[in-house]
């Protein structure tokens, strides 16, 4: 287990892990059931940051803006890039194969860089405004980036991929199953559980959303692919951190 973790964490994220470059397709497979363990130890890093910043005296509101930009750094913006092919592509209005073809597009469209101006900038606003005394709450620096992963971690193992074969993330999600969802289901409210029902009921909100969202990909898109996996984990942060607030 611990090398899948590893191996999970070269890939996804820039934290410099030597790991053997070539991984068989089972392997990319059990991903999922380690996304959440990844987005712990992002969260760790973030309330390093955080921390860091508060001794420095930066401006709540700054803070979570640095916060917010951090987290798609040290995914390599994956995610950024993935709810904005998956904003162009929605909102095209175009046909399946063409939305499958922008889906592939490295170019950046119109929706696109809307997406991740709305993405970065509600989610810098929510952070922000559960800050109390200057001071963000750490349990939640460390558990959002965890229920995001989740949702990502629900969607690949409940999904079919798109196309014929090959690639990170259709390997992710075909060879994907049960057991992947119950590691990482588990991990994740157990964890949550920990710090009280307010914070159980967003792991479990990430669990619902990532149910509805395989649904929606399969019924616009046909299936998932790495793209709407790398959305799936933005809109479980934005979900799950909106419901914090709702209920606090």
């Amino acid at each position: 287990m611990l090398k899948t973790i590893l191996d999970c964490a070269a890939f996804l994220t820039i934290i410099p892990i030597r790991t053997q470059e070539t991984l068989t397709e089972r392997e990319m497979g059990s991903f999922p059931a380690c996304y959440p363990v990844i987005g712990l130890i992002l969260g760790f890093v973030l309330f390093i940051l955080a921390t860091l910043l508060g001794w420095a005296n930066i401006p709540v509101a700054t803070s979570a803006i640095l916060l917010a930009i951090a987290l798609a750094v040290l995914t390599r913006g994956f995610h950024l890039d993935g709810i904005a092919d998956t904003a162009d592509a929605l909102l095209s209005h175009k046909s399946l194969e063409r939305k499958l073809e922008i889906l592939k597009d490295s170019h950046l469209g119109t929706f696109g860089v809307l997406a991740i101006v709305t993405d970065l900038w509600v989610k810098a606003s929510l952070i922000t405004s559960l800050a109390t005394d200057d001071l963000f709450p750490a349990h939640l620096l460390v558990l959002f980036p965890v229920w995001g992963r989740l949702t990502a971690s629900v969607v690949a193992t409940v999904s079919k991929p798109v196309g014929t074969g090959g690639g990170l993330g259709y390997n992710m999600v075909f060879y994907s199953g049960r057991k992947e969802l119950f590691v990482a289901g588990l991990f994740s409210i157990v964890l949550s559980w920990v710090f009280g029902l307010k914070t159980l009921s967003c792991a479990l909100m990430a669990i619902l959303l990532g149910y509805l969202l395989s649904k929606l990909w399969k019924a616009t898109l046909g299936g998932v692919t790495g793209d709407l996996l790398g959305a799936s984990v933005e809109l479980g942060e934005l979900v799950t951190l909106l419901l914090f607030v709702a209920i606090n």
